[in-house]
């Protein structure tokens, strides 16, 4: 591993080396203290919460759209109607689960 560091502590890690970094072991206590602030364990829990609640968001915004007559669903791309046809089945019919409205989901309701 390379490090670059300023007075105080190291800055950046690269397993490459670059100008301004110099070599040091893996188990050098300064890098292991580096690699330990940057590496947040919730970081990607906190993503795949995020995703799953805009996944929803997005959802709900696509039946909106639809439903009033702005955009059909058979205008987004197949790979896009498959995926929601696919969401559409695994959450069925549960009023509670909308996050809009409480009509219920109206996402292939094309009247």
């Amino acid at each position: 591993m390379y490090v670059k560091r300023n007075e105080q502590r190291i800055v950046a890690v690269s397993e490459d080396y670059l100008d301004g970094f110099e070599k040091v072991d893996q188990t050098d206590p300064e890098l292991q203290v580096f690699l330990a602030e940057k590496t947040d364990p919730n970081r990607n829990r906190r993503f795949r919460e995020s995703d799953s609640s805009l996944i929803r968001v997005i959802e709900d915004l696509v039946d909106l759209l639809s439903s009033k007559g702005i955009i059909r669903f058979t205008d987004l791309p197949p790979e896009a109607q498959k995926k929601l046809m696919e969401r559409k089945s695994m959450r069925g019919n549960d009023d509670d689960l909308n996050l809009i409205d409480h009509r219920g989901d109206d996402l292939f309701d094309f009247d």
